[in-house]
């Protein structure tokens, strides 16, 4: 891995530590093999159960027609029993969101018995999605668990879909202090930030060591500058998409064209 020279983080003018709570960054360190014990750790804390082992998956869950849709995961996992996990990091908190998560988990069931498979090979699958702007309004805590329950007695229809969101604007209020930890990394900025959490729990210490290699490396830096860029226009974008009524636009973008062309599309619409 190529490293930048201790002088030159001020030359690009990026963090010297690049924030894992940037989606680009988040995969970068809790999708690498080589990092199997830090999302191990992560996970264990979030699920609250013990993890012997994690198998990195193909995060594109692939369309079965031409009418699916492709969706893109930031971290896919099957664990030692087959569950299968996926983790998201999530900047912002779009109108369709909540139905966008619900249709991703759907999918990671269906993938796993394509046209010919049964049922009963169906293994559960699990969402866990770190939000920077909070989702469930109707809550307070900083960590809600979701699943399919009866509406009165509240019991569980069954075990095979589980959706945890995690509310970063809400870490002072959860109990758990290893959760806390791990999100407090995660929300980092400043370096002495990452040093404070990384004193308190090894694990993290070492994926703030990983974070820091990964940090001076002068492609990711290129990479995480290049993101940070696109998806400011992004975001400008749909609020102007949104503005002025041009659903059809963002739905061409959804589908595969580029930014650039639907841009071109959008202005010409403009000036018609």
């Amino acid at each position: 891995m190529k490293h930048l020279k201790e002088n030159s983080f001020e030359s690009d003018g990026l963090p010297k530590i690049l924030p894992p709570k940037k989606d680009i960054i988040f995969k970068a360190l809790f999708g690498d093999e080589r990092n199997a014990k830090v999302l191990m750790e992560f996970l264990c804390v979030v699920l609250k159960k013990e993890i012997v082992s994690v198998q990195l998956l193909d995060p594109i869950n692939k369309p079965q027609s031409e009418n699916d849709k492709l969706s893109l995961l930031d971290v896919k996992a099957r664990l030692s029993d087959g569950e299968v996990i996926d983790i998201e990091m999530q900047a912002r908190n779009v109108p369709e969101l909540s139905s966008r998560i619900s249709y991703y988990s759907a999918k990671m069931l269906t993938d796993q018995i394509g046209s010919g498979g049964k049922y009963s090979s169906i293994k559960p699958v699990i969402s866990i999605i770190v939000v920077e702007e909070t989702l469930i309004s109707e809550s307070e805590k900083c960590h809600n668990v979701f699943s399919m329950l009866e509406e009165d007695e509240h019991f569980r229809f069954n075990d095979l879909q589980e959706i945890h969101i995690l509310d970063l604007s809400r870490i002072e209020r959860e109990n758990d202090e290893n959760l806390s930890d791990w999100l407090e990394f995660i929300n980092s900025e400043e370096e002495e930030d990452f040093v404070k959490v990384a004193k308190r729990n090894p694990v993290i210490n070492a994926a703030f060591k990983e974070l820091k290699i990964l940090s001076a490396d002068r492609e990711q830096r290129i990479r995480y500058e290049a993101r940070l860029k696109m998806q400011r226009d992004i975001w400008s974008f749909e609020d102007a998409a949104r503005q002025e009524g041009m659903q059809k636009i963002l739905a061409l973008w959804e589908k595969g064209v580029s930014l650039e062309e639907a841009k071109k599309k959008f202005l010409l619409r403009e000036k018609a």
